[in-house]
């Protein structure tokens, strides 16, 4: 990735550019490719990038974004926030990613 990004729809656009075009979101301890309905544990999916994103005056406008391999062969992302509101499962599904290849 080039140039300077400095907000998470930025970067969203780019990775979606990239190839990383599918929304995923956290369901039942795992994610689920919005596209195809596929679903996988934490820990059979591959992070390629994570972004980190705080708001320059408000720290609860944190945030982050995974862009992930599924299994199912398609690529995409999971933007999430962080802190003290994030949701449980969520937290869980983060925690169990795998940050990089094996």
């Amino acid at each position: 990735m080039t140039g300077p990004m400095d907000t998470l729809a930025d970067r969203m656009r780019q990775l979606e550019a990239a190839g990383w075009a599918k929304q995923l979101s956290v369901s039942d301890a795992g994610l689920r490719c919005d596209d195809c309905r596929c679903w996988a544990a934490p820990d059979d999916v591959i992070v390629d990038v994570v972004y980190r994103f705080e708001g320059p005056s408000d720290p609860a406008d944190e945030a982050v974004l995974f862009a992930v391999a599924m299994p199912c062969g398609h690529r995409g992302v999971l933007p999430a926030t962080y802190g003290k509101d994030t949701e449980p499962d969520v937290v869980d599904v983060v925690k169990r990613l795998r940050l990089t290849r094996d």
